[in-house]
């Protein structure tokens, strides 16, 4: 059976459980100011409790999605994970450019030493000084996903440079990437520029669809071969109603294989540790028995939880 990489060691694809696929544990800007103030969130023994409610209440792994340079800290990500027993899937690869200032290295880095980084973190081991990755030493724990991130503006020169190097490397490991999206990303350019990498869509996570709650959109990605990621139930917007509508269409029209559910719980005020809500715990609670109300099953939202996860990370 495949295992993979996780901050407590290799595990078998049946360990997985109920797989948040996306969502931010620690975030850390001490070194990254331009990480929104309410986005940090480092206490270990707060989110080690939450996370351990989470388990609780019958969830599983959990990717933590922060990647270079975007508020991920490892060392921190390990010690939440011992204290609550639970594995994390750590991210390489990169967010939108928005989070990185113009002397980064990624400005500057060909895209074969970028590649050759992204591959290390997955193959030696995560950078514990992302900033200096020539210097640094690394972590025993290895990234098992890849991540970059496209916004409403496109695809720029540099961004293609990111998503070649992201791709190559997901493409050499067989490993997921994730793509972070926002509403009015160009998608028809995009799906371009990762198939004519030769990236293999049933790898591949689409992030943020609730923002861009679009069937057609949907139906379209996930017809060649693309997951769908929903994040959004946690927010205001779109009225769970709406989100629920859309899916359970997905379903209907046997692409319920693509859907997958996430937390993405990057401000603090979502962290009922930190006083917020709805917290972690509710994805799989209290989130469930909305969505049994508004026409999903059981076997549904098993599906979402579980059996598409193992998928994912199986192929």
């Amino acid at each position: 059976m495949k295992k993979i990489n996780t901050t407590l060691g290799r595990i078998d694809l049946d360990r997985l459980g109920k797989v948040d696929v996306h969502d931010h544990l620690i975030l850390d800007r001490s070194q990254n100011r331009t990480i929104p103030e309410d986005f940090h969130h480092t206490d270990v023994d707060l989110i080690s409790r939450e996370v351990a409610a989470w388990k609780a209440a019958g969830g599983g792994v959990i990717v933590d999605s922060s990647p270079i340079g975007a508020g991920r800290n490892i060392e921190l990500l390990n010690e939440t994970s011992l204290h609550s027993q639970v594995p994390f899937i750590v991210s390489s690869g990169f967010h939108k450019l928005s989070y990185y200032q113009k002397d980064h290295w990624l400005y500057s880095a060909s895209e074969a030493e970028i590649a050759e980084i992204l591959l290390a973190e997955c193959s030696e081991g995560v950078l514990l000084d992302d900033r200096n990755p020539n210097q640094s030493n690394r972590s025993s724990t290895k990234a098992n996903m890849l991540k970059i991130g496209v916004d409403s503006e496109g695809i720029s020169l540099l961004g293609s440079k990111l998503i070649n190097a992201v791709v190559k490397t997901a493409t050499q490991l067989e490993i997921p990437l994730m793509i972070h999206t926002e509403p009015g990303v160009p998608f028809d350019t995009l799906v371009d520029t990762l198939e004519s990498g030769k990236v293999d869509p049933a790898r591949v996570i689409i992030c943020h669809m609730g923002k861009s709650l679009d069937l057609e959109l949907h139906r379209a990605l996930a017809d060649r071969g693309y997951y769908l990621e929903f994040d959004e139930m946690v927010r205001p917007f779109p009225p769970l109603s709406e989100l629920a509508s859309t899916i359970r269409s997905l379903f209907n029209e046997g692409f319920g294989g693509a859907v997958l559910f996430a937390g993405d719980l990057a401000r603090r005020g979502y962290w009922s540790c930190y006083g917020g809500s709805p917290g972690l715990p509710f994805l799989i609670t209290s989130l469930n028995e909305d969505l049994l109300d508004l026409g999903f099953t059981q076997e549904i939202l098993d599906k979402i939880w579980i059996e598409n996860p193992q998928t994912l990370f199986s192929n």
